[in-house]
């Protein structure tokens, strides 16, 4: 309360003598029925010096602020519902409990000059922003755990390092903002736009994030394991070497996004759009991928061992060297797909679709291919040892230098001109 007088008095000095001050917006009967009663509903405090001013339980509720100086301020448990706070200084305030509800908190546009809200390691522990308007605002290593900003306007703010741990942003908009290294555990981002967002390196482990925007966004290096993205969107999204261990993507658009080396572990990713994906290098060791779309999708070198495909889309994929052993691929379309060298040993092919699939040199030995079509299929140099080829299609397909020792069901097959003209082979199996 003494500083808050010394301001108070300093300022009514100034104004006694004539001078202009930074603060010469500032109503001076309101001031002084701020420290008179720690009260000011609706008053005018524009450009008010402010700094490390005790304000605890303030009602400064629908109070124009902007501009105003308020570093290190004591602003706890303050009501600052719908307030005019644009282009103010808060860095380093204490705000923990604070309301701020509809608080504008954006940018304020002075001549030509744009001043930004400075929140920069402010306290901001379970305040209340629910639908403020933080455009711009500078939040670095802010602490905003278990606050309320559902709904709250964050485009473009700078949220760097900053804490959200437990912190509810249903529906935000964060198109464009900075979070490369925030802390976004067990948050609730449902709904939230986080468009062309930075977020290299954040963690957002656990965090509830269904029907999520993160289109575009940078999440290179991020740490989201068993996080909800149920219905994500992540068109184009970056996600070199994220952390997605046991993440759920189903229904998620990943169309066109960048996986390369990403660790997806035991994902679930039934029925997500993984079109134009590239996912070289990438561990989907034990990932559910059924009726999955991955059309044009790049997997060269990437782990699939265990994997579940049934029915997934893989037509014109670029599964070269991939590693597939014991992987449920029944029913699954491979037309026209890369598998140079892949390693299919023990999988289940069971009435897939191969037709123009490259299969040279892969191993494909106890590999379950009843009833595939693999019509026109290049398999020259393919280890078939022990694989089941019953009712399978063979029609044109190339099987020249192909290992077939023990094959099953050759005399079930459809076959191609290579092995009517190799009758050797059918006798041997």
């Amino acid at each position: 309360m003494a500083d808050l007088r010394i301001v108070l008095l300093s300022f009514s000095f100034l104004i006694s003598q004539g001078f202009t001050t930074t603060a010469d917006a500032v109503n001076p009967e309101h001031l002084e029925q701020l420290l008179a009663t720690n009260a000011c509903r609706s008053c005018d405090l524009r450009d008010a010096q402010l700094s490390n001013a005790y304000l605890q339980e303030a009602d400064l509720s629908g109070a124009q602020l902007d501009g105003a100086e308020l570093v290190g301020a004591n602003l706890t448990r303050a009501n600052l519902t719908g307030a005019e706070l644009n282009g103010v200084g808060l860095a380093k305030a204490d705000l923990r409990g604070a309301s701020l509800r509809e608080a504008q908190l954006g940018v304020r546009q002075q001549e030509d000059q744009a001043v930004v809200t400075d929140l920069v390691n402010a306290n901001l522990q379970e305040a209340d922003l629910y639908a403020a308007n933080l455009t711009s605002a500078q939040l670095r290593s802010a602490n905003l755990r278990r606050a309320q900003l559902n709904y709250a306007n964050l485009a473009a703010a700078n949220l760097e390092e900053a804490d959200l741990t437990s912190t509810k942003l249903v529906a935000a908009n964060l198109v464009g903002a900075n979070l490369k290294k925030a802390q976004l555990k067990i948050a609730d981002l449902r709904t939230a736009n986080f468009t062309g967002a930075q977020m290299s390196e954040a963690n957002l482990d656990s965090v509830d994030a269904g029907n999520v925007n993160l289109t575009s966004a940078d999440l290179r290096q991020a740490y989201l394991p068993e996080a909800d993205l149920n219905g994500a969107l992540l068109i184009g999204a970056n996600l070199q070497q994220a952390v997605l261990i046991a993440v759920n993507l189903q229904f998620a658009d990943l169309s066109g996004a960048d996986l390369r080396g990403a660790m997806l572990k035991g994902a679930g990713l039934n029925r997500a759009n993984l079109s134009g994906a590239n996912l070289e290098l990438a561990d989907l060791t034990n990932a559910k991928l059924a009726i999955a779309n991955l059309t044009d999708a790049q997997l060269t070198g990437a782990k699939l061992q265990f994997a579940y495909l049934h029915s997934a889309i893989l037509t014109n994929a670029n599964l070269s060297g991939v590693d597939l052993r014991t992987a449920l691929l029944r029913l699954a379309n491979l037309t026209n797909a890369t598998l140079v060298g892949a390693t299919l040993k023990a999988a289940n092919l069971v009435n897939a679709e191969l037709t123009g699939a490259n299969l040279m040199y892969a191993d494909l030995t106890l590999c379950n291919l009843r009833g595939a079509n693999l019509r026109s299929a290049n398999l020259s140099h393919a280890n078939l040892s022990q694989a089941d080829l019953e009712k399978a299609s063979l029609v044109d397909a190339n099987l020249s230098e192909a290992k077939l020792e023990g094959v099953l069901g050759l005399k079930k097959v459809r076959y191609s001109p290579w092995l009517l003209a190799n009758p050797r082979i059918l006798k041997r199996n």
